[in-house]
């Protein structure tokens, strides 16, 4: 079984008054078969909740969802927050229904989530596969598995 995200620790949730779990649900259980450690917030998830767990768990990435359009309101500070609590090094995800119209060009919506410092935006139609392939990717040209082992001992 291919284990690409085995000693990866993914913090995960929808934000602020979001309420849709079904995408957080269906990625924390393609993540976790993928191998990766889930600290799943649930719904309605303040910012700063997304943050301490981030520092307190270690996390190597936050992922944030939304649903209902109105993540920007909630993730200007985000990277920031993060940041400044300790968590420079983690990687920032967003992906979902993340504009409140769907004629938005996801080009701009994408450009304003990276703008906020998110490593990846990701749109309403994107797959946990590709996700989980990115992710992969990410961590690889961030360090070497060997550099995280050594880092949690």
């Amino acid at each position: 079984m291919d284990v690409p995200l085995r000693n990866v620790r993914v913090v995960i949730g929808s934000i602020g008054d979001d309420i849709h779990v079904v995408g957080i649900t269906i990625l924390g259980h393609a993540l976790r078969n993928a191998g990766a450690e889930v600290i799943q917030l649930g719904i309605q998830t303040p910012p700063a909740e997304f943050v301490a767990t981030a520092v307190a768990e270690d996390a190597d990435v936050v992922m944030v969802s939304s649903s209902n359009g109105h993540a920007a309101i909630w993730c200007d500070t985000l990277r920031a927050d993060l940041d400044a609590a300790g968590g420079e090094g983690v990687l920032l995800y967003v992906g979902g229904n993340l504009a409140v119209s769907a004629f938005t060009p996801w080009e701009g919506t994408e450009a304003r989530f990276l703008d906020m410092g998110f490593d990846r935006a990701f749109g309403p139609a994107t797959q946990p596969a590709e996700a989980i392939r990115v992710l992969a990717e990410d961590l690889r040209a961030r360090d070497t598995d060997e550099f995280r082992e050594a880092s949690r001992a």
